[in-house]
């Protein structure tokens, strides 16, 4: 039945679906190809459109961009100018505090120089005063006691004791003052000169502490300038002390040498030693500042253990041609 009806409406359906093809499917195709290009059409005016805003929004972002840029960039040389203005006054003002440092160390130094000289004089005055005044007083004093007791009867040997008493007394006190006189001031030092103050120094400190000092001289002319004479005179007997105080040597070797352009002196014990980079005392300072007032070089080289080397150059030329 089914093969019946089948085929006899197979001359139909081939009919009919024709007609359905071309009335249907071919007018839909038509509508719908008008449609993709109303589509596309709509698509490429939207792209054109987002290509124009992307453009847009671009430009914008670029101009905003430079506009930064520049911005920045003269904030940068703003603070690049200020910052070059401030360090300009920064190191002018620190110029101006270094021109005040150096003038307050000038000053310093000249006042140091002039302390020191006004010490040494002070020291030659006192020493003078209680060589002339109060040791001729004293010795005047011993001379009467030992006349007094030359003339005493024999039967008044209680004056007599009391006479030989003043007389020890003054002594002493003679014998007192002048190493006083000596120790502020050596006369020697200006009346015979550096090499004999120096071996009297050495020897009344190895006669005081028991210290074997070895004095050598060479070269060394007489006619030094008082400043120099003064400087290493006042060097070697500060170290001198401090070897005896503090270095617990047995034996220090001082040498003084004269070239043609400077005079060197050297000090060198024996002792414990010390570390020269941690330990500056004020004998050290005023040895360095007595050196330095003359234009010469000063030098400590000690390190615990081994002893120490102290060693001072002074230009002799120079301060030579002026002296004279």
């Amino acid at each position: 039945l089914l093969e019946l009806i089948l085929e006899a409406n197979n001359g139909k359906v081939r009919t009919n679906g024709s007609r359905y093809f071309y009335n249907q499917l071919a007018l839909k195709r038509t509508s719908m190809l008008a449609l993709a290009d109303r589509i596309s059409a709509m698509n490429d005016h939207e792209l054109t459109s987002g290509d124009e805003k992307v453009a847009v929004t671009f430009d914008q972002f670029r101009v905003r961009q430079m506009a930064i840029f520049f911005i920045s960039l003269a904030g940068g040389f703003a603070l690049a100018a200020t910052t070059f203005v401030y360090m300009l006054r920064l190191e002018r003002q620190a110029v101006v505090r270094y021109e005040e440092i150096v003038r307050a160390q000038s000053q310093l130094k000249e006042l140091s120089a002039r302390l020191v000289a006004a010490q040494e004089e002070e020291r030659r005055a006192i020493s003078r005063e209680l060589h002339d005044e109060v040791g001729q007083s004293l010795s005047a004093l011993l001379m009467e006691a030992g006349a007094a007791a030359t003339l005493t009867p024999p039967d008044l040997d209680d004056l007599k004791l009391r006479l030989e008493t003043i007389k020890g007394l003054a002594e002493g006190s003679v014998n007192l003052i002048r190493n006083m006189a000596l120790l502020l001031r050596p006369s020697m030092l200006d009346d015979l000169g550096l090499v004999p103050a120096l071996r009297w120094q050495a020897r009344e400190v190895a006669k005081r502490t028991g210290l074997k000092v070895r004095m050598t001289a060479e070269g060394v002319p007489d006619d030094l300038p008082d400043e120099h004479k003064t400087c290493i005179f006042r060097v070697v007997q500060e170290a001198l002390n401090n070897c005896a105080r503090h270095a617990q040597a047995q034996t220090v070797r001082v040498q003084v040498l004269s070239k043609e352009d400077r005079i060197s002196v050297s000090i060198q014990d024996d002792g414990i030693g010390f570390d020269s980079k941690l330990v500056r005392g004020l004998g050290q300072v005023g040895m360095e500042e007595r050196v330095a007032h003359v234009g010469g070089r000063f030098q400590i080289d000690s390190e615990p253990g081994r002893g120490t080397l102290l060693t001072a150059e002074l230009p002799l030329v120079t301060q030579m041609v002026n002296h004279a």
